[in-house]
């Protein structure tokens, strides 16, 4: 994907189920953390000009358009806060925010700058204090890798109730991996916030891989739950990953239901390469591959509970809930597990169900 140079651009089909993930997450986040703070903030790190050449709405207006949407359920103030380094398209978000009618809780920032700059600012504003900043989503979407070092990053997610979205451009990270310029070098070491990543282009190995197993590694250090999400181009090359980190297990799920409804089958992956107007006759069945890591990870266990189950699979695998009913179903349909009739609360068990009281073992 070439940088666009102009205003306002075509909306590219990657784009668009990137969108999509975002909308669904926000549509579950707005009103669960809203019903319970008194403010909530929104940043949007490179939040463009809002809308595309065909009139689609960007990353700001879907974000406002979905606060919109649950306003009843927002019971305190609603913070917006779009940075964006290029003058002209700041502008036009602006005139596209002018005319929209919006609640007076919702207090909306524009800013000019550098993202990198202007976060680090507000970070060093409230120092040390966990809990100075009120619970943030900040989406950092660049087209490149500067000006997104993992130092701010990791020093979100140590306040309280934090999660970020970023889009990792592992293409051009790879492909300027070897520049013979210093500062570039050095933008791609502050990405990672480690000189392991321009280790990688004189190792053995998929290079694309290792850049993302490395960036993942650097989240899963500063932050409990971090799932990835893989953008492929119209060649079918990987393009880049979206990754989302968090420390709170509902949000995860979130997370994790929002990229299931873009991408059914499991994989986490949308291509370019792939016809929209073709139809999906059928959906691919995944419950096979988590019925093994369910054996793998149980069998020896002896009894557990049916929390003891779901924690495994909402937390620990990109599966959800309803996928381990559907495997748990397999199971005890091949006799593989022993479900025991009664909870432990003393009620009978609902046939076909798994509920966090009752004990099962794989036999």
């Amino acid at each position: 994907m070439a940088t666009p140079k102009e205003t306002l651009w075509e909306l590219e089909l990657h784009t668009s189920a990137k969108h999509d993930i975002l909308r669904r997450y926000l549509a579950a986040w707005f009103p669960i953390l809203g019903t319970y703070h008194r403010r909530i903030v929104y940043i949007d790190g490179f939040c463009g000009p809002g809308r595309y050449k065909g009139g689609e709405a960007g990353s700001p207006m879907i974000a406002i358009g979905e606060a919109m949407n649950h306003c009843n359920s927002i019971s305190g103030e609603v913070i917006f806060w779009f940075i964006e380094e290029r003058e002209d398209r700041l502008n036009h978000l602006r005139s596209e925010l002018a005319n929209l009618k919006t609640p007076p809780e919702f207090k909306i920032f524009t800013e000019s700058g550098k993202f990198h700059e202007k976060f680090g600012q507000m970070l060093d504003s409230i120092g040390h204090a966990k809990d100075s900043l009120a619970p943030t989503f900040a989406f950092i979407d660049p087209f490149g890798f500067y000006g997104i070092p993992f130092s701010l990053i990791e020093r979100l997610l140590k306040c309280n109730r934090s999660e970020v979205f970023v889009t990792f451009m592992v293409d051009s990270i790879n492909r300027w991996l070897e520049h013979p310029d210093d500062k570039v070098v050095q933008n791609i070491v502050d990405a990672f916030g480690t000189e392991e990543a321009v280790a990688i282009a004189t190792g053995s190995g998929n290079r694309i891989v290792k850049l993302r197993e490395l960036y993942q590694s650097k989240l899963q250090g500063a932050a409990t739950y971090v799932r990835y999400f893989e953008m492929r181009d119209r060649q079918n090359r990987v393009q880049y990953y979206l990754f989302f980190a968090s420390n709170n297990d509902l949000g995860h799920r979130k997370m994790k239901e929002a990229m299931w409804k873009v991408n059914p089958d499991g994989e986490f992956s949308f291509s370019d390469a792939t016809d929209p107007n073709q139809p999906v006759l059928f959906e691919a069945d995944t419950t096979g591959i988590l019925v093994e890591q369910l054996r793998e990870k149980f069998r020896t266990k002896g009894s557990v509970s049916g929390k003891d189950v779901r924690c495994f699979v909402e937390n620990e695998t990109p599966y959800l809930k309803k996928h381990m009913t559907a495997a748990l179903k397999i199971e005890e349909g091949s006799s593989k597990i022993r479900v025991e009739a009664m909870k432990s609360d003393g009620k009978k068990r609902k046939a076909g169900s798994y509920p966090d009281e009752v004990k099962l073992a794989w036999v």
